[in-house]
Parts: structure tokens; sequence; C-alpha cells
């Protein structure tokens, strides 16, 4: 009786994870398109600035509510707009006043990967803002085409041109397996990507471009039932080289290491499975 019990108890949890009967699952995001989805976002940062015209190492703290939504009636183009609301703000352990919110957009494909910015007419004073929605960007998965099983890897590449600047990554997605959060089900996923990264900013009141290559290693929690991102832990190290915007002159080098934490922050009043349909 204990083995024919404990058999059906393995077979309901294969059900209930919805395996295929090769051990492969699909994994995909379902948006609820109603109120939306809201994460609490921890980044720890750490800039070594080394140029002409300064020499500096600035560590910089903050937690920053994000809230996505996803727009579009069936058939069209499906919006993702990220609303990014700091809440606190520190800079070498002294409290700094926090930006205000902040809206940004992008364009999704039929599997939920983001295919490209959707600006509306940015200003330069939103350029920080923009570079911190690109990071929250990079801590997001890449799910495959087809459904996969523990161990499978699948390409994972990110390629964004904005405004402000462009990304061009490549890299792997593995799926690590599953494991149990209260009476969610999730996938532990690991993405690795390096690429290029090209933007735009102010030092020193001049204008410059940095360009340089980017490595990121991220562990993320995929809600296998809901099709939401549960929680993701990233680490990002960047090395630029620093030019004039004018005049194309290198004036020096940067190197940027940034932690990143992710949890969702789900309405207490939502059940734990709830009704999203799938990206079309």
């Amino acid at each position: 009786m204990n083995s024919f019990v404990a058999r059906i108890i393995l077979l309901i949890s294969a059900l209930s994870l919805g395996a295929c009967s090769n051990g492969k699952i699909p994994l995909e995001y379902r948006f609820d398109r109603g109120d939306g989805t809201t994460y609490r976002w921890t980044i720890d940062s750490e800039t070594a600035v080394n140029s002409t015209s300064e020499q500096s190492v600035t560590t910089v703290n903050m937690v920053v509510d994000v809230r996505e939504k996803v727009s579009g009636a069936e058939g069209e183009t499906s919006i993702l707009t990220i609303e990014l609301t700091p809440r606190s703000l520190s800079r070498g352990g002294q409290t700094m006043r926090t930006p205000p919110p902040t809206t940004v957009r992008y364009e999704l494909g039929p599997k939920g990967e983001i295919l490209k910015p959707v600006t509306e007419g940015l200003e330069p004073a939103a350029a920080s803002a923009v570079e911190l929605a690109s990071t929250l960007v990079r801590s997001r998965i890449d799910l495959p085409d087809t459904p996969v099983g523990i161990g499978d890897e699948w390409d994972t590449p990110l390629v964004l041109d904005g405004d402000l600047g462009n990304i061009d990554m490549q890299g792997k997605g593995t799926l690590l397996g599953f494991e149990l959060k209260g009476k969610r089900k999730l996938a532990r996923i690991e993405t690795t990507r390096t690429g290029n990264i090209v933007t735009h900013q102010q030092q020193g009141g001049v204008p410059v471009r940095l360009r340089g290559v980017s490595t990121s290693d991220a562990t993320s929690r995929l809600d296998v039932v809901n099709g939401v991102l549960y929680a993701s832990t990233a680490r990002f190290s960047s090395d630029f080289d620093i030019a004039s915007q004018e005049s194309g002159k290198l004036i020096g080098n940067m190197r940027v290491v940034l932690n990143s934490r992710l949890q969702l922050e789900p309405n207490p009043a939502e059940p734990e499975v709830s009704r999203r349909s799938p990206v079309r």
C-alpha cells in the first residue's frame, strides 16, 4: 500500500509540473493584463572611473519598486510597460534624495521575450532611468522555444537598440531543476551572457560615449504554473572605454560591478494560481 501511495504522489507531482512524456516541460511567460505584477528590486554597485577629468570609486545602493504591465489586444503587438519607483538611494554610504518614478516600454515577442524599446520623446535627463531599465531587462529570463528537461540548454541572446545606446549580448540558459515555495512550483534557471554595450552619458558636464564588454550570471526562479518570474539574483561586470562624444578621442576607462536581487511581491488578494494568458 505504501509503495502504491508513493507512486500516486510522484505521478501527481509530475502532472502538476506539466511534464511531458519525455520528461520535458514548456517554460513560458503568462502576463497579467490587469493591474500588473510587482517586484522589490535591490541593486548594489561599485563604479571605478579613471579618466582625464575624474579618478573615483563610487558605491551605490538602491531599492526600487517595479511594476510590470502588458497591454495589446489579441493579435496585436504586446507592449511591456515597466514602472520604476525608487524607494531608497545611498551613495558612498550617504543617504541621497531618491529620483522620481520613471516609465519605460518594450515590445514583446510571441514567447514573452523583449524585442526592442519603445521610446516616446525621451528627455536627456531620462538616461539614468533607461540604464536602470536596461539592467532590469538583462535580469530577465529568455525562455526556450521548445519543452526542456533538467540540464538542457538554450540560446539567450539579447540585442537592443535605443536612443541612448545599445546592447548586443549572446549567452546560454540552463534548466537546473525544480523546487516548491509554498504552493508555487518553481523552475530554477541559470542564464549567462557576454557581449558589447554602448551607451552615452555626461561626465564632468561633457557628453561621452561608453563602449565596453559586459558579462552576467543570473540564477532565476520561474513560477511554471502562473508563468511569472518569481525571483532572480544576478551579477554583472562591465569594462568600458570612455571617449569624447564630440571628438571620439579616448579619455579614460570605467569598470562597473553590479549585484541585482529581484523578488516578486504578490498581491495578498491574488490567488496563487491566477488566470493568466500566454503572450501571443
